[in-house]
C-alpha cells in the first residue's frame, strides 16, 4: 500500500537538519515518566499504548527523505503495532532506577525506520516507571499531557471493559502545514517577518562567561539542575505580577534577563522563547505546535526592576502575536520557556502536583531529565498548583555543574528580591543573601 506524503513545517524541516547532523544526540528526545504503584496491568497497559499511537498519527510517523525534500509518512495502525517495551529491573533500587529512566530517554531515535515514538516500562516487585518519549519534531510541551491524559483515559477504559470515550480531533496536523504556507505566502506574512527583522537587527546574542572553551564542533550533551521555588516565592511572584498587570513568567523573565546582563555585563542582548502556535481547533492534536521568538532585553544604567519587568511583557505579547509566522531567528545561545501544568484540566495539574488514582494503581509524576544540550543554557520554569519549578539545562562542554547550581541560586535570589521590591534599580538587586554575602567578603578579606 502507498503510504501518504505529507509536508513538514518549517520548525519541523530545522529539526530534522539537526538531527541528520548528530543523529545520535537526545539534545531534542522529550517526554515525561509516571510511577505506578504497584506495577500496571501489562495487557491492559499494551491496549492503551496501542490505542494512543492509534489515535495520534503523528507517533506512527515516519520521517524520510524524497528528492533532498525531507517529508512525514504514517505507518497503518495494525494490532501488530505494539510501541510497549518491558524491562524487568528485579530489585533495583531508586537509583539505579533513576538511571534505568534517564538512559531510556537519552536514546537516539531512529526517525526514518522506527519513527519518533517510543513507551518503555521498566518494572521492579512493587511498582514499575512508565516511559513516554518523544522526539521533539512530532511533539510540544502541550502533545506531552494529550499523550499522557490519553494513556491514562485508556488504561482506565480498559481496566474496566470498557473503550475510550475520547474526543475526536476535527483537523490533523496536515492543516497546521497548510495554515503555516499560507501564511507565509500573505501580507500579513510580510508584516510579521518585517517585525522580527527589526526584533533582531543588530542584536547581541548572550556571552556568558564559560567554563571550557567552546569546541569547533558541539557535542549537544547536556545535563540539568532542577529546584522547587518554595511556596512563598511563589505567592509573591504571582502577586507582584497582578499588582503590575503582566502574567507571572513576564516577572520571571525580567529577573531572568536581569541575571544574564549580571553575569555578562550586556545591556542589549537578545534570547529566544519557544512558542506555542497551536490554535483551538488543534487542541486534541499531537505535533511540533513551536516557533522560537526572539525576546530583546534592554537594561539601562538606572532601569527599575519594574521597568525591566514590563518590557519582557511587551516583548512577550508582541512576540506571541507574530508566533505563528517562522523566521530565521539565527543560532541561539540562550532560551527560556514556561510550562504551564494546568493546560489540560485539574486532572493532569493533579498528576504533576501529588498523583492520581488509576484503576486501582497510584500513578505519580516521575521526574526524568530531557532536552539537554540544545544550546549553552536554557531556563524552563513549570507552573504547578502551589509552586513553580525552575530548571536549568546546560551544555556540559561548557559549564561545570557548580557553575549552573550556584546561577540557579542566584536566580531564585534575584527573583525573590525582585518581587518583594520592584521599585528597586535593577542593577542593584542582590543575587545572594546577606549572610552568604559576608562570608563571601571575609573569603576575600583573608586572601
Amino acid at each position: 500500500m502507498e503510504l501518504v506524503e505529507h509536508r513538514l513545517t518549517v520548525g519541523q524541516q530545522k529539526l530534522w537538519l539537526l538531527h541528520s547532523m548528530v543523529p545520535h544526540s537526545s539534545a531534542y528526545n522529550t517526554g515525561g515518566a509516571c510511577r505506578f504503584s504497584p506495577g500496571p496491568d501489562l495487557p491492559v497497559l499494551e491496549k492503551a499504548v496501542r490505542a494512543v499511537a492509534r489515535r495520534h498519527d503523528m507517533l506512527r510517523s515516519r520521517f524520510v527523505e524524497r528528492d533532498g525534500q525531507v517529508v512525514r509518512t504514517v505507518v497503518p495502525a495494525g494490532p501488530e503495532h505494539s510501541p510497549l517495551r518491558v524491562v524487568d529491573l528485579g530489585d533495583a533500587d531508586e537509583s539505579e532506577l533513576l538511571r534505568a529512566a534517564t538512559a531510556a530517554s537519552r536514546q537516539p531515535y531512529d526517525l526514518s525506520n522506527d519513527g519518533p515514538f517510543r513507551a518503555v516500562l521498566l518494572g521492579r516487585p512493587d511498582d514499575a516507571v512508565l516511559l513516554l518519549g518523544t522526539h521533539h519534531i512530532a511533539s510540544d510541551a502541550t502533545s506531552q499531557w494529550l499523550i499522557w491524559r490519553d494513556l491514562m483515559d485508556a488504561y482506565e477504559a480498559y481496566a474496566t471493559g470498557r473503550g475510550p470515550a475520547w474526543m475526536p480531533a476535527h483537523t490533523g496536523y496536515h492543516d497546521h502545514v497548510a495554515r503555516e504556507e499560507d501564511l507565509l505566502a500573505s501580507a500579513r506574512g510580510t508584516r510579521m517577518r518585517e517585525y522580527w527583522r527589526q526584533v533582531t537587527d543588530g542584536a547581541a546574542e548572550v556571552r556568558l562567561p564559560l567554563d571550557q572553551p567552546r569546541p569547533n564542533t558541539p557535542s549537544f550533551r547536556g545535563q540539568t539542575a532542577t529546584r522547587q521555588m518554595p511556596e512563598s516565592l511563589t505567592r509573591t511572584v504571582r502577586q507582584t505580577a497582578a499588582q503590575a498587570g503582566v502574567s507571572s513568567f513576564a516577572l520571571l523573565m525580567g529577573a531572568f534577563q536581569m541575571l544574564l546582563h549580571r553575569y555578562t555585563g550586556q545591556r542589549d542582548f537578545s534570547l529566544v522563547c519557544p512558542a506555542s502556535t497551536r490554535r483551538h481547533g488543534s487542541a486534541e492534536v499531537v505535533g511540533y505546535f513551536v516557533n522560537p521568538i526572539t525576546l530583546r532585553a534592554r537594561i539601562g544604567e538606572s532601569a527599575t526592576v519594574a521597568e525591566v519587568v514590563q518590557e519582557a511583557a511587551v516583548q512577550l505579547r508582541n512576540g506571541m502575536a507574530r508566533a505563528a509566522c517562522p523566521y530565521e531567528h539565527g543560532a541561539f545561545r540562550v532560551a527560556m520557556t514556561m510550562v504551564p501544568a494546568d493546560r489540560l484540566g485539574g486532572r493532569m495539574q493533579q498528576l504533576y502536583d501529588h498523583g492520581v488514582d488509576l484503576a486501582g494503581r497510584r500513578l505519580t509524576y516521575f521526574d526524568v531529565p530531557h532536552m539537554e544540550g540544545q544550546c549553552d543554557l536554557s531556563a524552563e520554569i513549570t507552573e504547578g498548583a502551589d509552586r513553580f519549578t525552575v530548571a536549568f539545562r546546560y551544555d556540559t562542554d561548557l559549564f561545570e555543574p557548580g557553575t549552573i547550581e550556584r546561577m540557579l541560586e542566584q536566580y531564585l535570589t534575584l527573583t525573590e528580591h525582585a518581587a518583594r521590591g520592584p521599585q528597586g534599580q535593577a542593577d542593584r538587586v542582590p543575587m545572594v543573601e546577606a549572610d552568604e554575602r559576608m562570608r563571601l567578603l571575609a573569603l576575600g578579606g583573608a586572601r
